[in-house]
C-alpha cells in the first residue's frame, strides 16, 4: 500500500486549489456573509456528461458504488447501507466533498474494521481522481482556457 497520508495530502492540496478557483470564478453560495464555494453549482455546471465520463473511465467505482457515510452528532455513521451515487451532484457532494471532510476532520486512517485503512485510501484516491477530472473536463468552467 502506498503512504495513505501522502495521497490524502495531495488530494487536500488539489481540493484547496479547486475551492479557491471556484470562489474566484463566481461559484459562491448565495446569501452568505463569508465567501463559500458552491460545489453544488459547480456539479450542475459539469452536468450528466461528466458523470457519464467518470463512469466510463471507471475511476471511482468504490466512491460511486459504496460511497462514504456521514458521521452524525450521536457519533453514528449514516446511512447504515449507503446507496449508490447516481448523478454528478452526488459524486461531487456526497463523494469528493465528503471524503475531504472526513479526512480533514480526522475520520480517516483511525483504525476501525479490518480493511478500513485500505478503503479509506481507495476513497481518497478515487475522490482525487474525480476532482482532477472535474478540473480538466471539456467545458468545465475551471479549465484554464475557460477562465
Amino acid at each position: 500500500m502506498s503512504n495513505p497520508y501522502t495521497a490524502a495530502e495531495e488530494f487536500v492540496r488539489d481540493f484547496r486549489a479547486t475551492e479557491y478557483a471556484l470562489k474566484r470564478s463566481g461559484f459562491l453560495r448565495k446569501n452568505r456573509e463569508a465567501a463559500e464555494a458552491d460545489w453544488d453549482l459547480f456539479a450542475r455546471s459539469l452536468g450528466q456528461p461528466f458523470f457519464d465520463h467518470v463512469i466510463g473511465k471507471e475511476i471511482a467505482t468504490t466512491l460511486i458504488g459504496n460511497p462514504p457515510r456521514r458521521l452524525l452528532a450521536d457519533m453514528s455513521w449514516s446511512p447504515e447501507q449507503p446507496a449508490r451515487l447516481i448523478n454528478v451532484a452526488q459524486v461531487i457532494i456526497n463523494g469528493v466533498c465528503r471524503v475531504r471532510n472526513s479526512y480533514v476532520h480526522g475520520e480517516k486512517f483511525t483504525g476501525g474494521p479490518e480493511g478500513q485503512w485500505d478503503r479509506d485510501l481507495i476513497l481518497i484516491e478515487e475522490a482525487h481522481a474525480v476532482l482532477i477530472e472535474a478540473m480538466q473536463f471539456p467545458g468545465s468552467p475551471l479549465r484554464d482556457e475557460n477562465r
